[in-house]
């Protein structure tokens, strides 16, 4: 443990025998190209230049897919890295491989994380935030000079750009955009929006079918009437200049400032849309970043341990949020003056934080969310495609999650 270790080398610098330990490295797998990349390279140099004695090895594992079923793999033959990117529904799923960090990481920086990021498994303080974005809303300038506050105007503005501009008699033109294979995270975020949830707060009752959760339904199933519904992202579309507005992850954002530079037009930011009764929540996206046990000395993980509080320290999280669009994780950097003059001088830094604060919420901590996920993209596709009544869908939905957990 942290503490041990302290009393350890304290002893043996009384020795004068500290310089005899080998030298430790440690891996990081992770899934960053290029800005995103030389970022976090600058960041491990920095974190060697003060720590001599350790080095790091960022290792890229391709996409989160690619990275996804190498952790699994590793693990499978006992041979994680010492840390690494990961989803909180893959964390669900091999608990026992993670090192506690409270018992590691100094309680000075797990009390700096903003609420909003800690997250417990179990009990267990496992994961801590590195690359976190959340669901914003882009808009059009030029089409959208103030932008939807509710699903209502949400819905009626989307009724009002979708239209023939070629006057060939089929709409060419649309108020917004979906995609129909991968909804889940907008209609998740619907679904907390209307109060809904996926399970009771006890995991014992399946309340995805439920009015709450019947309400989010038909607003997207309505919403989709106005939509693009295009399988790729909403910047290519956007670019191209044939929809006015969006929902989608604040890690796009590089990618849509260039597609709205494509179109020539002003790119606007701001929060997701709710219901006049419900509240401004938005899921947020994004891994934290975890130890593992398994295959590691004590002290690789206590380096590990030291390369996450320089990540977490408060220039490093503004500079890493800057940098690369995620949002800052720790709340000095949030309440430090450099932030807010970032916020000031950009509206996008200004929308996403907002967003966090006023209704970030994560994943359904479950065991099976992993499976749940999949099923609840099948069914909200239907849904936004039109083959099913939202009602129906719903109960379908209900009975293969129930199946799941039982």
């Amino acid at each position: 443990m942290r503490k041990h270790f302290a009393v350890l080398l304290a002893g043996l610098l009384a020795l004068g025998v500290a310089g005899v330990a080998a030298d430790v490295e440690i891996s990081f797998w992770h899934v960053f190209t290029e800005e995103h990349a030389e970022a976090l390279n600058e960041l491990a140099e920095g974190f060697m230049d003060e720590n001599p004695d350790v080095k790091v090895d960022l290792v890229f594992q391709g996409g989160y897919g690619d990275l996804s079923r190498k952790l699994f793999a590793a693990l499978a033959d006992a041979s994680p890295p010492t840390l690494s990117l990961q989803y909180e529904n893959w964390t669900t799923q091999w608990l026992d491989a993670l090192v506690d960090l409270d018992q590691y990481v100094d309680p000075d920086v797990l009390d700096d994380v903003h609420p909003r990021f800690m997250q417990e498994f179990d009990g267990r303080t496992v994961t801590l935030p590195f690359n976190r974005s959340i669901i914003i809303m882009y808009y059009r300038k030029d089409l959208v000079p103030v932008p939807p506050t509710t699903w209502e105007e949400f819905r009626v503005l989307s009724r009002l750009l979708t239209r023939d501009t070629s006057g060939d008699g089929e709409v060419d033109f649309w108020g917004t955009h979906i995609r129909p294979r991968s909804p889940e995270e907008t209609y998740l975020c619907y679904l907390e929006q209307a109060s809904g949830s996926i399970l009771s707060e006890d995991w014992t009752q399946v309340t995805i079918n439920d009015e709450r959760a019947l309400e989010a339904a038909e607003f997207v199933a309505e919403l989709s009437n106005y939509a693009l519904l295009d399988p790729g992202f909403s910047s290519g579309p956007f670019g191209e200049g044939v929809i006015a507005m969006f929902v989608s992850t604040s890690a796009g954002m590089p990618f849509n400032q260039a597609a709205a530079e494509r179109a020539g037009v002003e790119l606007g930011f701001a929060t997701v849309p709710y219901p006049e009764d419900g509240k401004p929540a938005s899921q947020m996206m994004g891994t934290n970043v975890a130890i593992f046990d398994i295959g590691q000395t004590e002290e690789q993980i206590e380096a590990g341990a030291r390369f996450v509080e320089y990540l977490l320290r408060k220039e490093h999280v503004i500079d890493w949020a800057y940098r690369t669009g995620y949002i800052p994780v720790t709340s000095s950097a949030i309440d430090s003056d450099e932030w807010q003059t970032i916020m000031d001088e950009n509206p996008f830094f200004a929308v996403q934080t907002e967003q966090l604060v006023v209704g970030g919420f994560g994943q359904l901590l479950h065991p099976e969310y992993w499976d749940m996920r999949s099923v609840i993209q099948d069914y909200v596709e239907v849904i936004v495609l039109g083959d099913m009544e939202p009602q129906e869908a719903l109960d379908a939905l209900a009975d293969e999650i129930e199946w799941l957990i039982d």
